[in-house]
């Protein structure tokens, strides 16, 4: 026996068969969303310098160096200095609303190595800025308890891999990040001889205050 079908049922056929696959498609990319769940991807930055004897604007929601023409704005939320072989410390500001009136960004620095890190802190522990030596955020510390160690025989500037920065951008994002090295091209053996203030950052972001 032979079956005909139709031209109004193989139409009705295929837009059914259409819609099933739209309705799979459209519940296969719901699964996951935002970065929320499985493993978030650390984004880096390599070679950041500001111009000389200057500062670089940073902006964790972009991913990008902020104009130095918006730096009266909520639009960044980490300054670094400019660096050089005489220097021995590393002066980072947060945009939270001291140094800049207009600044949203919150922060803490974390006893913990990055990759252990996995939560961010709650808000009530999230700080604002402050000039005052005693109350910054990131420290500027020569003695092994701040974001950097400074090497005096070898008169080397090294991040310390036991500190993580936490904050929170002026759109909610939560982000840890860690200064992995401040040479050019993230050299591994600097020597005061190596060219210094070229940041290099691996970071970490998401809407929640899962970070892993």
């Amino acid at each position: 026996m032979q079956i005909h079908v139709s031209p109004l049922r193989t139409f009705s056929l295929a837009l059914a068969l259409c819609l099933i696959a739209f309705v799979a498609s459209c519940c296969t990319q719901n699964s996951v969303t935002n970065g929320t769940q499985g493993t978030l991807t650390p984004l880096i930055v390599s070679n950041l310098r500001p111009d000389s004897l200057s500062v670089i604007y940073f902006s964790f929601d972009r991913d990008s160096v902020v104009p130095a023409s918006r730096a009266a704005t909520d639009e960044w939320d980490i300054r670094l200095p400019f660096l050089n072989e005489f220097s021995r410390s590393v002066d980072i500001l947060l945009n939270s609303g001291n140094v800049n009136p207009n600044g949203k960004t919150i922060g803490i620095v974390v006893d913990s190595t990055f990759d252990l890190l996995t939560t961010a802190p709650m808000d009530s522990q999230l700080q604002t800025e402050d000039t005052a030596s005693s109350r910054r955020i990131v420290s500027i510390d020569l003695f092994g308890k701040g974001m950097f160690n400074y090497n005096s025989s070898q008169r080397t500037i090294i991040p310390n891999p036991q500190k993580t920065l936490v904050l929170k951008t002026r759109s909610g994002n939560y982000v840890k990040v860690q200064f992995v090295n401040l040479y050019k091209d993230a050299a591994a053996s600097p020597t005061q001889f190596t060219p210094l203030g070229y940041y290099r950052l691996r970071y970490v972001k998401n809407t929640t205050r899962t970070l892993k």
